[in-house]
């Protein structure tokens, strides 16, 4: 059955800005009270979460289009990686809170 989103989240008011090229960036360490993340991407990305990831076009990576956004229930001090598909942008991921 198809999970809807729960709509207890609710935006922390923090949020990180991080460019990618065909160099990927990473996101600042997930906060201690954060478990969940809003994450969009400026142009077609790969992205990887982990405790010290590097996304790369391949099997380790999540394809992301441009402009659509996606929650995430990570874990505090995790970071957040993209590189670019074809093109340069911006990684946007918004702390969410309950």
């Amino acid at each position: 059955m198809p999970r809807t989103l729960d709509s207890t989240l609710r935006f922390s008011g923090v949020s990180d800005v991080v460019a990618y090229t065909g160099t990927a960036g990473q996101s600042v360490a997930v906060p201690a009270n954060i478990h969940d993340v809003r994450i969009v991407c400026t142009s077609n990305a790969w992205i990887a979460i982990g405790a010290n990831p590097t996304a790369t076009a391949a099997d380790n990576s999540l394809y992301m289009p441009a402009g659509v956004v996606e929650y995430f229930h990570i874990s505090p001090g995790e970071k957040i990686s993209a590189v670019q598909d074809s093109a340069g942008g911006n990684l946007v991921v918004g702390f969410m809170t309950r």
